[in-house]
């Protein structure tokens, strides 16, 4: 078949190519794995030893299941978002690409999806264990942290804004992704 020309893209044997689809996607995917690399390296950095009258103390990302949990889902994202970002780095070569066909689309917008929803979690979880420890409790005994360790506190800080932009930078690739599969339903 020969392909022919449409005014949204090359359309062949089933197939629908979007230039514009396939380079902000590969572009969106390398931002995301950019954001979460940096988010891990900062929360991997976050520890800080300070000796006080009663002895040492420590603030390490260890100590809080939250951090431990914001370490999974970025390293399970960033992952994902290097891996995809593959794949969309051989879609723009081979102009055709995940987000040409429905079937792969969907499944494509299914996984971002998921990762977005794991981020989302992981970055909100570990913003209030941030704020806790940044600005105590005052109806409990949770005092502020961030007094004797704020060199853990920054970096922790650093590492959930890094984490919010990976976020948005993957929830952007699902709505892409939506867009190409509202596309792909119209042809």
């Amino acid at each position: 078949m020969v392909p022919r020309k449409y005014g949204y893209g090359w359309y062949e044997e089933g197939h629908q190519h979007h230039a514009y689809h396939t380079c902000l996607n590969l572009l969106l995917r390398i931002l995301t794995a950019a954001a979460t690399a940096a988010a891990i390296i900062a929360m991997l950095a976050a520890t800080q030893t300070k000796r006080t009258q009663f002895g040492h103390f420590r603030g390490r990302w260890r100590d809080f299941p939250a951090y431990k949990w914001f370490i999974i889902a970025n390293s399970v994202v960033f992952v994902y978002a290097c891996f995809s970002a593959v794949v969309a780095c051989f879609s723009v070569i081979a102009r055709r690409g995940p987000l040409s066909y429905s079937g792969s689309a969907g499944l494509t917008f299914f996984a971002d999806f998921i990762a977005a929803c794991a981020l989302m979690s992981a970055a909100s979880a570990t913003l209030a264990v941030a704020l806790i420890a940044r600005n105590g409790q005052t109806n409990t005994e949770w005092n502020t942290i961030c007094n004797l360790v704020s060199r853990f506190c920054d970096y922790a800080q650093g590492a959930v804004i890094a984490s919010f932009c990976g976020y948005a930078f993957l929830a952007l690739s699902t709505l892409l992704d939506a867009s190409a599969l509202h596309h792909l339903s119209w042809h």
